[in-house]
């Protein structure tokens, strides 16, 4: 038996003590050790600040029915929350192989994800995040895709990490929806795999795109010629954001990312935002505003905070990027 595992069979920090029970995936802790042999896979994960939440996501990989060596690859951009000694003393590290890696010279997910990929000894690569739970069946899942496809991505849930007035507040596009855009098709950064020689192919991630990065690599892809995968089943529990400055924060991101990503791929034929449809939502939405009862706008403040913020995030990226059209 492993040194870090109880007399159970369980490491005392994949127990019911953390937020992601076993009943939420109904699967047990893999029996074998994740080291045994030369890694297949490696997962990586991009973490800044995120100590408090990555145990359940090491917790949920833990609990892979893949039935081969991987590796798990902690690629920390500049986290100031020891993230290092945690991962360093981590009671899963007989569960699971894990590696740190510095990736702190560059600000993004992007950078993580690329440091991480250079450190991958496996020509299998799966990515996800630090503050989501990966299913039972994930890596098994994305990474058999792979046989056919280039690049796969999956869909998310948000039922088993959010409260009902979170996801009350934060409405989330079910999976059949999601990977979708009226460009091309994507794969979802929280939940994507391919393999290294195609990464490195692509050059990776652009790391000076901060957000949408996901679409834009998925995009790149498919213009040099790769198959992209989406299997539109929901493989992935996503933690919606709470606060309202995240939530601000997070949407205008995303807003000026995505128009920064149509911008690239105008020359393609992306069709570009457009100014009068921005113009009217924002305008509806300074009449639905929060100064007004929820009963009477239909727009719960965290909702309103998070489409102002995309739109105007949009608008921003798009007269920058030149991604607007009247």
């Amino acid at each position: 038996m492993h040194p870090s595992r109880t007399t159970s069979g369980r490491p005392d920090c994949a127990r019911n003590g953390g937020h992601v029970r076993d009943d939420d995936y109904k699967a047990s802790l893999s029996s074998s050790d994740t080291r045994a042999g030369d890694p297949v896979a490696s997962v990586i994960i991009p973490v800044h600040n995120s100590k408090d939440v990555l145990d359940d996501q090491l917790r949920a990989l833990a609990r892979q029915d893949y039935e081969h060596p991987f590796a798990v690859i902690i690629s920390d951009n500049g986290s100031t929350d020891g993230l290092r000694e945690h991962i360093e003393n981590h009671c899963l590290r007989g569960a699971l192989d894990l590696k740190y890696v510095d990736a702190a010279g560059h600000p993004g997910a992007s950078f993580a994800r690329n440091r991480g990929a250079d450190a991958a000894r496996s020509e299998l690569l799966a990515f996800c995040d630090a503050d989501d739970a990966v299913h039972p069946s994930w890596l098994r899942r994305i990474l058999a895709g792979l046989d056919e496809y280039d690049l796969v991505g999956t869909g998310l849930e948000t039922e088993t990490l959010n409260s009902a007035s979170t996801r009350a507040s934060t409405p989330f596009a079910p999976p059949s929806d999601q990977g979708t855009s009226t460009f091309l098709p994507f794969a979802i950064g929280a939940s994507m795999a391919c393999r290294r020689s195609t990464y490195r192919e692509l050059g990776g991630m652009l790391e000076y795109v901060h957000a949408s990065e996901d679409m834009e690599f998925s995009w790149r892809a498919q213009h040099a010629g790769r198959r992209l995968h989406f299997i539109a089943e929901p493989l992935v529990s996503y933690r919606l954001r709470t606060g309202h400055r995240e939530n601000w924060k997070q949407a205008g991101a995303l807003g000026y990312g995505s128009a920064h990503v149509r911008g690239l791929y105008r020359v393609h034929g992306c069709p570009p935002f457009r100014a009068r449809s921005i113009c009217i939502a924002l305008l509806m939405l300074g009449v639905r505003n929060p100064l007004l009862p929820t009963a009477v706008t239909k727009v719960p403040t965290r909702l309103w905070l998070r489409l102002v913020a995309a739109h105007l995030g949009l608008v921003r990226g798009g007269r920058r990027y030149g991604s607007l059209a009247w």
